[in-house]
């Protein structure tokens, strides 16, 4: 089966990320005024693929957070700072966001890729599905086309015209299916 992705862009779900859930439920988010540090450990599928030092500070229009690394076989030190706004909610209390220091979008997940701290549109990190979702659909839509031709051009008398649109659309049908099960398996 032929898997059909554009080359240039990466995927979000294979990517290393950190959201404001996450520092939420590692405790990273310190009270109003204050500072937290600690060391994040990455890994990917159970093994440790490096670590990255990680400061928090909520102080109203200076909240930041700050990431420190090491960066490939040079082992180049990096320090990266993305802002964080708090965002006042209707019934009290706010909500947290990052600003990407690249485009200074409001998001609420960095991405780590090719060795610095984004979000996914300075990536250009693209979903799996929305890849996969337009070849499918072609697929099941020439199909469909394919058979409702071969359908009329047997009313109309030809019936070795409509066998072979009905073997395309067998085709593409079948190219669709495989399609289908490649992106269930990717998903478990």
């Amino acid at each position: 089966m032929r898997r059909i992705m554009n080359p240039g862009r990466d995927l979000i779900e294979e990517t290393p990320r950190l959201t404001i859930d996450d520092l939420k439920a590692w405790r990273f988010i310190p009270g109003d005024g204050e500072e937290r540090s600690g060391i994040l450990t990455l890994s990917r599928h159970g093994e440790r693929t490096g670590s990255l030092g990680i400061t928090v500070r909520v102080d109203g229009a200076f909240s930041f957070i700050r990431f420190d690394y090491v960066l490939g076989e040079e082992r180049k030190p990096v320090r990266q700072e993305h802002g964080l706004e708090l965002f006042p909610c209707h019934f009290g209390g706010h909500r947290i966001y990052f600003r990407c220091r690249s485009c200074r979008r409001r998001v609420t997940a960095l991405y780590l890729s090719g060795g610095y701290c984004a979000c996914r549109h300075c990536h250009r990190l693209a979903y799996l599905v929305s890849q996969e979702h337009g070849t499918l659909c072609e697929k099941i839509d020439r199909a469909h086309d394919l058979r409702e031709r071969a359908d009329r051009l047997r009313e109309y008398h030809h019936p070795r015209k409509a066998n072979r649109l009905l073997a395309r659309a067998d085709e593409a049908e079948a190219e669709s299916n495989g399609v289908l099960a490649w992106w269930l398996r990717r998903r478990g």
